[in-house]
């Protein structure tokens, strides 16, 4: 039983412990929102065609990439409850990151799917033909930008959950720049470049997200407390127990933020 005088004190920790994770993720939400405000402020240069089209399509994968984020986010608390159960739980972490991973990649069947599917489901909410075929084009592109982003949540969320938060707000300042000068070359043809306008866009939105996975990948591997988990270790092994848990835990929380969405 805890005493009375330690409650506070416990209380204390927990506020610090709390804030300290926290201070480095709030910046970083805002820049994540930064990286996409990057492509409309480029479209939009394109007029009010492109820039319609961009929205119907980003609003569409937007849903998609919410549910698959919400299912593989149930890595975090899985990680939580394996780090409050023993202070060394470097095998049973680095198999929820795995099985993680693996349901990123399971995503990406379903996920290009819908993003196929984009221009008829674009119609048949009576969306205008020219835009719905144009927002279709570039929902078929965007779409190889899914799994890379699924990646990098998942190890974003493992980075903050082991106490690097830093790392998600230094890589997503990271995501800014690469995405804004992806724009520029591939938007309007500049240093050479072919001006590819509205696919331009989506083709910067790929580059950014495979370069934030190697972003993460880097930071893991440098840093001592990380890298001892070896989340890359033997990714071809099934942990099906493990997998079956992240699906029961993290199917509700993705549609639960879809319907939000």
């Amino acid at each position: 039983c805890m005493s009375a005088p330690d409650t506070p004190a416990t209380m204390r920790g927990e506020i610090a412990a709390n804030a300290r994770l926290a201070w480095p993720l709030a910046p970083a939400n805002v820049l994540q929102m930064l990286v996409h405000a990057i492509d409309v402020m480029f479209v939009a240069r394109l007029g009010q065609e492109a820039l319609a089209a961009s929205s119907l399509a980003v609003a569409l994968f937007a849903l998609i990439n919410y549910g698959c984020t919400g299912l593989t986010g149930a890595v975090a608390p899985l990680i939580a409850a394996e780090r409050g159960r023993k202070a060394n739980a470097v095998r049973e972490i680095r198999r929820s990151v795995r099985m993680a991973l693996w349901l990123a990649v399971l995503c990406r069947p379903a996920g290009i799917g819908l993003c196929m599917a984009g221009e008829r489901l674009m119609r048949a909410t009576g969306q205008d033909p020219v835009l719905a075929a144009r927002a279709g084009e570039f929902l078929v592109v965007l779409a190889v930008s899914l799994t890379p982003m699924l990646v990098g949540n998942v190890l974003r969320t493992f980075v903050s959950a082991m106490g690097r938060p830093v790392f998600a707000t230094a890589i997503t300042a990271l995501a800014i720049l690469v995405n804004g000068l992806g724009n520029w070359l591939f938007v309007f043809g500049n240093l050479g470049a072919p001006p590819l306008g509205l696919i331009g866009s989506a083709i910067s939105t790929i580059i950014t997200a495979v370069l934030v996975v190697a972003a993460y990948a880097v930071a893991i591997s440098r840093d001592r407390r990380l890298r001892r988990y070896h989340v890359f270790g033997r990714l071809w092994r099934p942990e099906w127990t493990r997998l079956r848990q992240m699906v029961a835990i993290g199917m509700p929380i993705g549609l639960t933020v879809v319907a939000e969405a």
